[in-house]
């Protein structure tokens, strides 16, 4: 008996050397579209942290106005002035007022629970 050969015929050579080919393009076309994904996915995430950055910004500013603003209040109507306030806002808005009490009172019962 003869000893078969594996890959007796040239033409499967050729094939298996075009299967190679073909497979190298594609792997060099799927690395061009991995690469200008992950360009992508950078440029979203640098404009996202962009964005995030400008807006704690925005919203630390607003947070360092309402604070001045509660010093100059404090500083110009003293805790007299504060309490007289506070019982203007309860006669003016008394169910209001009642129903933020309860609400908070049920948040504090709701917190020690736990």
């Amino acid at each position: 008996m003869a000893p078969r050969k594996e890959y007796g015929m040239e033409s499967g050579g050729e094939a298996l050397g075009q299967v190679t080919a073909g497979l190298t393009d594609r792997a060099e076309e799927l690395a061009g579209v991995i690469g200008e994904t992950m360009g992508a996915a950078k440029e979203t995430i640098q404009d996202g942290l962009r964005r995030t950055k400008k807006t704690a910004n925005d919203a630390l500013g607003t947070v360092v106005d309402r604070i001045e603003t509660s010093t100059e209040y404090f500083t110009e109507r003293g805790m007299e002035g504060v309490v007289d306030d506070v019982e203007t806002l309860i006669r003016r808005y008394p169910f209001q007022v009642l129903f933020i009490g309860l609400a908070v009172g049920y948040l504090i019962s709701r917190a020690q629970r736990r």
